[in-house]
């Protein structure tokens, strides 16, 4: 399996979210739309302002709620056949997440399968919060390190992107903001998270309060992983996500799509993937979360027992 089945639906979904806050330099339509409905300069740096603000919020945020997701993976969207179809309960650990299997092709686990997932679970919280364990130390930097780069590369691109303001639409009854992003040739990060970034055309629509509801990334250069060695992932991929509110003033993705085309090693591979999330609920940090996920596994155990 293809790095970048991994790497693009978790990372890119997550840091493009990331380029909405990285407003640079604004260009202003032509004569597409009126002075009175252009923002002026300075209600642009205060939506910029409240869009950073948002966005480290709802990274935060994400860290205590666990969610459901729908993963279908085709070679095109047209594709008739589907490559995978499962369904994955996503629960955050402290040190990233843990994907427990709902069902795969329709059909759900065994229960005593998902009673070992539970365990699975269990353990990797309680491993958080015992970090002079082995090894523990070393997944908690590592998490560490993934989080700063995620903050950093919301905070640094502010200079990375032109940006053109396109006017405004109407989605799902609200008026929301249509904002393009084009990466400046000559903007170099040293974050993997800036690669990405720096190589993605990117339209995003804002509501009113400064939260990005939609947005669509095309990848505008081949990216190589391993130097080009170990795969490549060609120019022209499409990744389209869609958000909603959780909880008040927290918007989380709803519905991720991308369609890629690379090569892994000498072997030439497209994908097409769809991820529908849905059931968010706060479960909190590890110490309130292992309680839940003790008390659920006791529950099905004995219900598995009588």
């Amino acid at each position: 399996m293809s790095r970048w089945r991994f790497f693009l639906p978790v990372r890119a979904a997550s840091v493009l979210l990331a380029v909405a806050a990285c407003i640079g330099g604004a260009v202003w339509p032509a004569a597409a739309q009126s002075r009175d409905a252009t923002p002026s300069p300075e209600n642009l740096h205060r939506l910029v302002e409240r869009l950073i603000a948002n966005t480290h919020r709802s990274d935060v945020a994400l860290g205590e709620y666990e969610r459901v997701e729908h993963w279908i993976e085709r070679s095109s969207q047209n594709d008739p056949q589907v490559r995978l179809d499962k369904t994955y309960r996503v629960f955050p650990t402290g040190t990233g997440t843990l994907k427990l299997l709902l069902k795969e092709n329709g059909a759900a686990v065994a229960p005593v399968a998902y009673i070992h997932e539970l365990h699975d679970l269990e353990y990797a919280l309680g491993q958080v919060l015992q970090p002079e364990l082995p090894g523990q130390q070393k997944r908690i930097e590592k998490f560490k390190s993934r989080t700063a780069e995620r903050y950093q590369a919301v905070e640094s691109f502010r200079s990375a992107y032109t940006v053109t303001w396109l006017g405004r639409e109407t989605r799902d009854g609200r008026s929301v903001e249509k904002i393009h992003f084009e990466p400046k040739l000559d903007s170099h990060e040293n974050y993997t998270s800036g690669e990405i970034l720096s190589n993605s055309r990117i339209t995003v629509w804002l509501n009113s309060d400064a939260q990005p509801v939609r947005l669509e990334a095309e990848l505008l250069r081949d990216m190589a992983f391993g130097g080009g060695l170990l795969g490549k992932i060609y120019k022209g991929g499409h990744i389209t996500i869609e958000q909603i509110e959780v909880a008040p003033g927290l918007w989380m993705p709803r519905e991720t799509r991308y369609e890629v085309k690379g090569r892994k090693f000498l072997f030439s591979e497209e994908q097409w993937r769809a991820v529908e999330a849905s059931d968010y609920r706060r479960v909190g940090p590890p110490r309130e979360a292992l309680p839940l996920v003790k008390s659920e596994r006791a529950r099905l155990e004995g219900h598995a027992q009588s």
